[in-house]
């Protein structure tokens, strides 16, 4: 009796706890179907998009290319990314050309909602990424700086030609925009606006916590444009050559002219003939410091800085980590922090990096 009796009780128990199981897999299926996943392209739609969303009930923001630090015109989609983007409602895309990998998701999932969170922005030029053998074509990267492309439309906005959108080489070596419009504060600005409407179409329901952190948001990023734009009554007529895209928008803030920009990435062999022209510019223009990400400061030293007897100072293109290598001196004499140290991200992390950035850059110039 007592034997059956015990065969009962686990029997009883175990029914409960099955019971329990199938309660707690349903409320996790309930919670899943419930929320919404947003997925974003590139490292600073993400920081917005992370900000904006924050407290918001049910929403997860995951970066498409999380592992990708440097720019993504030459990234290709993964089974894995593939796989994350069929259970997003939401993806949030840089735009300007950057993501020439997008029309595979576009047609693999047509209910997917994309935003080109750069939409109505006036880009500048872009440049060339010189892949080429020595014996190619000399690319001239600061032509067209102030030329100037209505995204939305492509009407021109600015002196110069419109290039023929139809001509464009989606190869990912010939891009005719600078898509680094997060890198100009007023372009920032416009793409927090457009994760913030974003963010409210898609979850209504929450529209006072989007809005409530996206004019957070805004509050922060005028306080680093009104600091830039004190710097660049103290800047403004130098000139400078840059050693990525994303840079000629952050010194055109400043008053700064790019006499040239050579866009490098992993793959960028540098022509002869462009060489010695950016030594030409700079012997002419009296440019002594050069600017570059910390991956290609050894090559910019060694090719050109070397050359000119003249110096190479880190900046922080803000596409992915803190931009500097934990400890890394950077030319301001501070130190990045290991990751554990700080718990800045999205909006405070974009600010913080940028403020380090104009901190170089005055420091290169003399300026306190």
């Amino acid at each position: 009796m007592k034997k059956r009796k015990a065969i009962f009780m686990v029997c009883l128990l175990s029914v409960a706890f099955g019971i329990t199981a199938l309660i707690a897999g349903l409320a996790e299926k309930k919670e899943k179907t419930d929320g919404m996943l947003c997925v974003t392209s590139f490292y600073p739609v993400y920081l917005l998009a992370e900000s904006v969303a924050e407290g918001a009930i049910g929403v997860q923001v995951e970066n498409l290319t999380e592992n990708h630090s440097g720019c993504i015109h030459d990234y290709t989609l993964t089974t894995q990314d593939m796989r994350l983007l069929s259970e997003a409602e939401l993806f949030l895309i840089n735009g300007g050309e950057m993501e020439l990998f997008l029309e595979r998701a576009a047609k693999e999932y047509k209910n997917l909602r994309i935003v080109d969170t750069s939409e109505g922005y006036s880009f500048l030029e872009g440049v060339e990424h010189n892949h080429a053998h020595e014996d190619e074509s000399e690319v001239h990267g600061a032509e067209g700086r102030d030329e100037l492309h209505e995204h939305e439309d492509g009407e021109h906005t600015g002196e110069g030609v419109v290039a023929d959108h139809a001509e464009e080489d989606h190869d990912g070596h010939n891009h005719t925009l600078n898509a680094h419009l997060w890198m100009d504060i007023d372009g920032y600005l416009l793409q927090l606006s457009k994760v913030e409407e974003a963010f409210v179409t898609a979850d209504s329901a929450q529209e006072a916590v989007y809005r409530r952190n996206a004019e957070r948001c805004r509050e922060e990023l005028l306080v680093l444009k009104a600091e830039y734009e004190t710097a660049r009554e103290q800047l403004a007529g130098g000139e400078t050559v840059v050693f990525h895209e994303g840079f000629v928008y952050l010194f055109r803030m400043l008053g700064i002219e790019t006499v040239h920009c050579l866009a490098m990435d992993s793959d960028t062999q540098i022509a002869s003939g462009e060489a010695a022209q950016i030594l030409e510019e700079c012997k002419l223009h009296g440019i002594t410091t050069l600017f570059a990400e910390e991956e290609y400061v050894e090559t910019v030293q060694e090719t050109f800085a070397k050359a000119i007897d003249g110096s190479v100072v880190v900046l922080n293109p803000v596409t992915g980590g803190t931009g500097l290598t934990p400890g890394t001196a950077a030319a301001d004499g501070d130190t990045v922090p290991d990751a554990a140290d700080t718990e800045k991200k999205g909006i405070a992390l974009y600010c913080e990096s940028m403020r380090k950035n104009l901190n170089r850059i005055k420091q290169a110039y003399g300026v306190q």
